[in-house]
């Protein structure tokens, strides 16, 4: 759930554990801050209309992605790209009008009859409207499924596979102030603007059918293919703006600013802000890491600039490299510790309380926990992208091991058995039952979404680790990477992967651990 580790005693107790091994030692070292340089633009324009667009050139997306990773531009001709302007008011909790352009292939090997719209501010406590959608230039029929959240839109005439389609349309957001479904993610709360999933987003189409099902209560909503993305924004000139993507133009008139974002290749775009947010940035080789927040908490600005940079690097020498040329942070409001995006993570603002506790834990080592496990989603949920409602165990459970590794090698084996640890202290939650942990999202009660996925599903890649040993399983989980880049992946890919790698049959052991026993 993108590690929306929801704020209750679950999390004490399982981090408790967690820090009986691993305490912070550095806590006088604070961060260097980096000399302000003026920011460059590329001066990209944004189009006006769909027939100003060259879908085939990508050229702006360079910006955002590292040398070694810009081939991937060419690697991905059919993947969507999003064209989305976006109009916020002075008065920022006013309703928001957007215009999307969007091309769409059909990748699948049938035809296809409609495609699906997910519109998930409906079931987050705000709105989205739709208004004047053509299909290839022409006016097109709708319908809402699935408690509004999902907008069927039937096609003029048959998809065949490899050909494509442009769609385009009007939206409107209405913007709640107070928190709604999905742990708070999207609204306007304590001056801050979070706007999660926010626009009409194309969802992916697997084996079974149109990922267009109703929200489960646990979990990420999100499951879709990577997509390219330029975003433009206007907004009041006062309002520092956080996002996916680096800006590739930026215009202000002391009264508005109109910045143009692109991203991409990304599984979705994220967009936060506020008036009140200061910018701490700092570069390290081609990687430029940013963190929002309130002045007040510069001293945990400073840890999660740290934080962030050192997770980074682990895995980049664990997994692969890093794709992006920038990372951001944002602090906000929330009822969950940590929610991952493309390139950007939003921490809930409590850990960036100097001199404070969370459940009994210092505030700066909450952070680092919380920042090392949503760093990790970057290569497992982003890169390699997979249905978070239906298995949300193959990102979640993954990266939550991958967590480990993180303090496995920045603070050794009393910082690795102190994260473990809090996968015991998860589970007892539920008795230890073996409940397994690739159930889907919604049939988790209670505790058991947590308990389960976060706490026992860890611990099944550390009985990986017990039978293969870690070089065996780092292995895997690297070629897992490699196979599935920028591709969606499913948990029997990632048992194949296992397999290859032992040149074992891994059955008792996903019998005993990831599948519901009959």
């Amino acid at each position: 759930m993108k590690n929306k580790l929801v704020l209750i005693v679950v999390w004490s107790l399982g981090i408790i554990g967690f820090f009986i091994g691993v305490w912070w030692v550095n806590r006088s070292d604070q961060p260097v801050l980096p000399v302000e340089e003026p920011v460059v633009y590329a001066g990209f324009t944004f189009p006006a209309t769909a027939d100003e667009i060259n879908w085939e050139d990508r050229e702006v997306f360079k910006n955002g992605l590292t040398v070694d990773a810009q081939s991937i531009l060419e690697k991905l001709p059919q993947a969507s790209t999003y064209y989305i302007s976006l109009e916020i008011a002075q008065e920022i909790n006013q309703d928001i009008s957007g215009h999307q352009i969007v091309r769409y292939f059909n990748t699948e090997s049938e035809p296809l009859e409609e495609i699906y719209f997910r519109l998930f501010p409906n079931f987050e406590g705000g709105s989205i409207t739709i208004s004047n959608l053509t299909v290839g230039g022409a006016e097109a029929k709708s319908t809402l499924e699935s408690s509004d959240s999902a907008l069927r839109v039937e096609l003029p005439e048959s998809l065949e596979p490899g050909e494509s389609v442009v769609l385009e349309l009007n939206f409107t957001l209405g913007i709640p102030t107070e928190m709604g479904g999905n742990y708070g993610l999207f609204g306007y709360f304590d001056d801050v603007l979070v706007l999660d999933v926010f626009y009409p987003v194309i969802p992916a189409f697997d084996e079974e059918g149109w990922y267009s099902q109703d929200p489960q209560n646990n979990g990420d909503l999100t499951y879709q293919d990577a997509s390219f993305y330029i975003v433009q924004v206007q907004a009041p000139a006062d309002m520092t703006l956080a996002s996916s993507g680096v800006a590739v133009d930026h215009k202000e008139d002391g009264t508005w600013q109109t910045v143009v974002l692109a991203a991409g290749p990304a599984r979705d775009f994220y967009l936060a802000g506020s008036q009140q947010y200061v910018e701490l940035k700092k570069q390290v080789g081609d990687l430029t890491v940013k963190v929002h927040t309130k002045k007040e908490y510069e001293l945990h600005q400073g840890y999660a600039l740290d934080y962030s940079l050192k997770a980074i690097e682990i895995l980049s020498e664990r997994v692969g490299d890093y794709p992006y040329t920038e990372f951001e942070v944002v602090s906000s409001p929330m009822r969950a510790l940590g929610v991952e995006y493309p390139g950007i993570t939003s921490i809930v603002v409590d850990e960036f309380v100097p001199g404070g506790e969370m459940y009994g834990m210092p505030t700066e080592n909450m952070l680092e926990s919380t920042l090392a496990h949503e760093v990790g989603h970057m290569w497992f949920y982003n890169v390699v992208g997979n249905d978070q409602q239906n298995e949300p165990w193959v990102d979640e459970a993954l990266v939550q091991y991958m967590t480990y590794i993180y303090f496995l090698d920045s603070q050794g084996k009393s910082g690795g058995q102190g994260y473990i640890d809090s996968f015991d202290y998860r589970w007892s939650r539920v008795e230890f039952e073996k409940i397994p942990i690739g159930m889907p999202a919604g049939e988790y009660v209670g505790a058991e979404y947590s308990a389960i996925v976060y706490g026992r599903g860890p611990l099944f890649f550390l009985e990986m680790e017990k039978e293969l040993g870690l070089k065996t399983v780092m292995a895997a989980i690297e070629d897992y990477y490699d196979t599935y880049l920028w591709q969606n992946a499913s948990g029997e890919d990632l048992r194949a992967v296992f397999e290859e790698a032992c040149e074992c049959d891994l059955s008792t052991q996903f019998e005993e651990w990831v599948y519901e026993n009959e």
